[in-house]
């Protein structure tokens, strides 16, 4: 018999180079506390759009063409210069922009000890340490919002369009019968959904993941406020149902991307009873507003709901990637996921495995990257972080005011929608601001009108931020207005 021989020396170069030994971790780390230190010392006074063009980048990875290697340091190097140079810099404290907030070191250290462990949450068995932490996160966040501890369920999700599309799933595996076993191919009624024309437009998508198709989704009008108007929902719904549809979700919004409006949460949910309709709440952004002590009651009328998306990576300052459903009833999740194979580890009648209640299948440790900050900072940090960012808004709001600029949308969350006193063009006052390189903000279409907006996201920001941000539009405006494009002056408001 022919004996088979391993070569050690090749395995444990192997080993080496993918895992490198003591003292080459060493200066890894000790390079890494340099970029850490840098970073934190500098990030107020980078400039905020990316720096370098297409061609530049493309010229640092015509370097790399896989088929041979490279030094570390190089390679790291080349990395954090393209991540320097090449990006928006959604952690500056000059960032006024999309809810990209800055995020926690708590949450990167979560991610580094995440990646080094890498337990695979599929089944209890395999990482029972970690299923319980996430566990405990979801039920504590679904007590905030008023559901029952006993009852209680839920997952970690890649974000708020996965956890949303796990509320679709739900509902449609609630409402509509034998959709989980065979489809939408046997009804005879098409089942629809409703939400906010201001909500985001991921709905759309899912939609379509779940085989109903864009058409399915009514739009609902807002009233002046940018909130879900009743009136029109309850239209809309009797019109569908005298057409020979099929009702089954209603979606609330806390929160919107827009202007940060929240739906009127108790009026839906006395819409959903009475049509039998499953009752969602799209809290993505503004759901973390449940750690406040000031502000929680904003969210009034969520313990109605069947369920409740929630982002982390939004205003919890956790990495992107880390979105929650949270539900009333977790038995909501057994039906669509709960599934059987002869090759996973064989659970027990105790602890539930998550590849049974979740989309996901193979689950990376997301929960971590909220567990470290809430457990070492309590409720209270983070409620003191949120209640400023609140206070902050509020003073931007009033400094807009006092240099003719005028705010459109009304809500207590930190998200302002504006124009200038006299209508002068959003684009090309825009244009300027974002060409100065100082500070960043988007436009949006409010009351069917454009707009600026802005969000306090990051928790770097103070007032002297807000005051370099008044500064640039300020600047931008005198600008424009300098180079002969006039504002239409009869559209002055009184």
């Amino acid at each position: 018999m022919t004996k088979l021989t391993v070569d050690t020396d090749i395995s444990g170069e192997i080993i080496a180079s993918l895992f490198p030994e003591q003292r080459e971790r060493a200066e890894i780390f000790e390079f890494l506390k340099s970029v850490v230190d840098r970073y934190s010392n500098h990030i107020p006074s980078l400039k905020i759009n990316p720096q370098m063009s297409k061609a530049e980048i493309s010229e640092i990875l015509s370097c790399y063409d896989f088929d041979s290697s490279q030094p570390s340091a190089v390679v790291l190097s080349d990395v954090l210069n393209m991540l320097e140079q090449g990006i928006v810099h959604v952690t500056s404290p000059n960032y006024f922009g999309l809810f990209n907030p800055s995020t926690s070191l708590w949450g990167c250290v979560a991610d580094f000890i995440t990646g080094l462990y890498n337990p695979q949450l599929a089944v209890w068995s395999h990482a029972p340490a970690c299923v319980d932490i996430e566990e405990k996160l979801v039920n504590y966040l679904g007590q905030l919002a008023g559901f029952d501890a006993k009852t209680v369920g839920g997952s970690f999700t890649t974000g708020g369009a996965e956890a949303n599309c796990t509320a679709m799933i739900c509902a449609l595996t609630q409402k509509v019968k034998g959709f989980a076993q065979h489809g939408l191919q046997i009804q005879a009624k098409r089942p629809v959904i409703y939400i906010s024309a201001d909500s985001h437009l991921a709905w759309l998508k899912i939609a379509l993941q779940c085989g109903l198709g864009h058409d399915a989704v009514r739009l609902v009008d807002v009233d002046s406020a940018g909130k879900m108007n009743i009136v029109r929902l309850n239209a809309v719904l009797r019109e569908d149902l005298e057409n020979g549809f099929m009702p089954f979700m209603l979606v609330g919004t806390a929160g919107t991307t827009n202007a940060g409006s929240i739906d009127p949460l108790r009026e839906l949910a006395v819409v959903a009873k009475e049509y039998d309709l499953y009752f969602h709440i799209d809290a993505a952004w503004a759901g973390a507003i449940l750690l406040s002590e000031q502000h929680a009651s904003l969210l009034t009328g969520i313990a109605e709901a069947d369920s409740f998306t929630l982002d982390a990576h939004k205003w919890l300052t956790a990495p992107m990637g880390t979105g929650i459903f949270i539900c009333a009833d977790k038995g909501l999740l057994s039906e669509p996921f709960a599934v059987t194979t002869s090759y996973m580890p064989v659970g027990d009648s105790i602890n539930k495995d998550p590849y049974l209640n979740s989309v996901q299948w193979s689950r990376r440790f997301n929960g971590l990257r909220l567990f470290l900050p809430l457990a070492i900072l309590g409720r209270k940090g983070f409620s003191k972080m949120i209640d400023y960012q609140v206070e902050l808004g509020d003073y931007l709001k009033m400094a807009l005011e006092q240099n003719d600029w005028v705010v459109v949308n009304v809500t207590t969350l930190p998200v302002i929608c504006f124009r200038d006193v006299l209508n002068g063009d959003v684009d090309l006052i825009l244009e300027q601001v974002l060409t100065a390189n100082k500070v960043w903000l988007s436009s949006t279409v409010f009351a069917k009108n454009k707009v600026f907006r802005t969000c306090i996201t990051s928790f770097r920001s103070v007032t002297a931020d807000v005051d370099n941000l008044i500064t640039a539009l300020n600047n931008a405006r005198s600008l424009v207005y300098r180079t002969a494009i006039t504002p239409d002056q009869s559209t002055l408001e009184q």
